[in-house]
């Protein structure tokens, strides 16, 4: 079966009425999942209306629940709708996580670049800003760093 982007619309507009694309994939006029799997990835514009499709089905899944939660229910068909909603609420936390997600997504911002500049060797402001930058900065004197020559020899003499 050849992609048509009228065949590919009429996908898009089955998922975002909720089906799944298993059930939609055994209707005549559309090719197997496997084939719209490939289509998806030659396809990255495709591959995101699908993954945008599948989302809006959830919502509209959901709107559907809402509907058939205000009609009396026998306890068998209580039970049956109770495994459909666990279901759909597990969808919703991992395709609508931004909305029904379990964890709060935070999300920063951080500029990482480190600016290094050198100003003219006889400046005076920018010696004594790189002296007094060197003055804060905390030391070890290197007779005390473990690994080094000195260190040993004071080893060696106790």
């Amino acid at each position: 079966m050849v992609k048509s982007e009228t065949l590919c619309e009429r996908l898009v507009e089955r998922l975002e009425l909720g089906e799944p694309l298993s059930v939609i994939a055994k209707d005549k006029e559309f090719p197997n999942v496997s084939t719209i799997y490939k289509w998806c990835r030659k396809d990255k514009t495709l591959r995101e209306r699908i993954m945008e499709a599948r989302k809006q089905g959830v919502w509209t899944l959901l709107d559907k629940i809402a509907e058939e939660m205000q009609v009396p229910k026998t306890p068998q068909e209580t039970h049956f709708l109770r495994e459909k909603w666990g279901h759909l609420r597990w969808l919703s936390s991992k395709l609508l996580s931004d909305t029904f997600g379990d964890k709060q997504k935070v999300e920063q911002k951080i500029d990482n670049h480190l600016i290094i500049s050198w100003g003219t060797p006889n400046d005076e402001k920018n010696i004594k800003t790189i002296e007094s930058s060197m003055e804060a900065l905390p030391s070890t004197p290197i007779k005390k760093l473990p690994g080094t020559s000195a260190d040993h020899k004071e080893q060696g003499t106790n």
